[in-house]
């Protein structure tokens, strides 16, 4: 009798536990190799077949995401439609063109099957660029750094490769670190070229960086090399996606004004900013850098160059008072995960308030005119209980929101999820109080009947 009062548990836990099994495609279905059409920036297709050996499919899925370096990567599960059976066709077509998908973008998808006896099978991941294929592209490249262009001599292509690889040289020594990743430079003709694959696009923009993509793309319209745009655009864009690699923590973000501030420091151009912070110093206009942490605007111009302008002089500042040393081990210690305050002090031995205002000074600002911030007060909540009841066990549950990008695969829904562009993350609403469904814990029922079981025998 004892015998069988410990065998029931077991026996109760696996009948109770539900647990799903994933076979390997190896097992019983065989995948076609995927045929890939890119209509940049429309839309990429993907077609394949699966075929089984053993039972028929009866669903399929298509799964993606964008291949970000160190950020999050939001996984999409697209339901597509199939004809039940053995031999199964398999096509998702993704539209692209109002979701800002960066030209070269990694993009890592496989498919996903299920059989009638409820077997999963997958598809080995497979890699592609989304590559742009309006134009015919030339290419220069070395062991950090891609250059394309189209529709320009080879001494263009030459004269942009020659920038970047002397700005990459510059800034490891600035940052005291190699690129993790190389750097790819894309070039466009003209703004048309440029904006066609944006969902907005900002006519004031000359070049953008994607860090964590390691892509960068610019707007040079001449035909032939402008030495004081390319010394410009390239050392500052390029800058951003080092920077990025250098100093990325997503609990500690490096503030705006100092990401462009070093950008603009890096330039092979001298872009004259000091004498516009010095006279917005003497009229009492300077914009304080904590204002200028999270961004600078999009619709005042004017604001936006004093911004710009600030954040070269305060990095200047910067330099000549702690030398670079201090800068990359400002850089380093975003690295580590302190925020600004805390890195400024551990890096250069003061706050950012205190820094902000010896920089206002600085520049010509009448002493103690920078105020310093106070930081904010986080309230402490006492811990409040989760109550635990046990809900209607026909009630359907409502979806979970989706997460912002996270970096791993998330597992299969029936219901699809969005990519989000690559600087907004999708979001859904919770469902309204009415509609939730309380907790439910399904350990109980396979707790409980354990003891009464194990009296009855016993009893018995």
């Amino acid at each position: 009798m004892k015998k069988r009062i410990f065998l029931l548990p077991i026996i109760i836990l696996l009948l109770l536990s539900g647990g799903v099994y994933v076979a390997r495609a190896e097992d019983g279905v065989t995948f076609a190799p995927t045929e890939v059409a890119i209509d940049f920036p429309n839309s990429i297709t993907f077609d394949s077949r699966a075929v089984s050996a053993d039972a028929g499919i009866v669903k399929a899925q298509f799964i993606y995401y964008l291949d970000r370096y160190g950020a999050s990567d939001s996984t999409t599960r697209e339901n597509i439609d199939i004809e039940p059976g053995k031999d199964v066709a398999l096509y998702y077509q993704w539209d692209t063109h109002d979701s800002t998908i960066i030209p070269w973008a990694p993009i890592v998808y496989r498919w996903r099957v299920i059989d009638a006896n409820g077997n999963r099978y997958e598809s080995e991941p497979q890699r592609i660029e989304y590559k742009d294929t309006r134009f015919d592209w030339k290419e220069r490249s070395g062991d950090n750094v891609t250059v394309l262009w189209h529709d320009k001599p080879d001494i263009f292509g030459d004269k942009v490769f020659a920038i970047a690889q002397k700005a990459i040289d510059r800034q490891r020594k600035l940052f005291g670190t190699n690129l993790a990743i190389p750097i790819r430079i894309i070039v466009y003709n003209n703004l048309g070229e440029f904006s066609d694959w944006h969902s907005v696009a900002l006519d004031w923009v000359g070049g953008e960086a994607f860090p964590d993509f390691g892509v960068t793309t610019q707007i040079v319209t001449s035909k032939l090399p402008d030495s004081y745009w390319l010394n410009a655009v390239i050392p500052h864009e390029i800058s951003h996606l080092y920077l990025y690699q250098a100093a990325y923590n997503p609990a500690a973000p490096v503030p705006v004004w100092l990401n462009e501030g070093i950008a603009q420091y890096n330039q092979f151009t001298d872009e004259g900013a000091e004498s516009m912070v010095k006279r917005a110093a003497r009229r009492g206009d300077l914009i304080p850098l904590t204002s200028l942490a999270a961004g600078f605007g999009q619709h005042d111009e004017a604001r936006i160059r004093l911004s710009y302008a600030e954040g070269l002089s305060a990095v200047k500042y910067l330099v000549a008072t702690y030398g670079e040393e201090g800068l990359a081990r400002l850089m380093a210690d975003y690295r580590k995960g302190l925020v600004t305050d805390d890195a400024f002090q551990d890096a250069l031995g003061v706050s950012m308030g205190q820094f902000q205002q010896d920089w206002a000074e600085y520049v010509g600002a009448p002493a103690g005119s920078m105020i310093t911030p106070t930081p904010w007060p986080l309230p402490t909540f006492p811990p409040t209980p989760t109550p635990m009841t046990f809900g209607d066990a026909d009630a359907a549950t409502p979806a979970s929101p989706t997460q912002a990008p996270s970096p791993s695969p998330t597992s299969a829904a029936p219901a699809s999820t969005a990519t989000p562009p690559p600087t907004a993350a999708a979001s859904t609403p919770i469902p309204p109080k009415d509609e939730r469904q309380t907790p439910f814990c399904p350990g109980l029922f396979i707790l409980l009947p354990i003891p009464l079981l194990a009296i009855f025998l016993r009893r018995t």
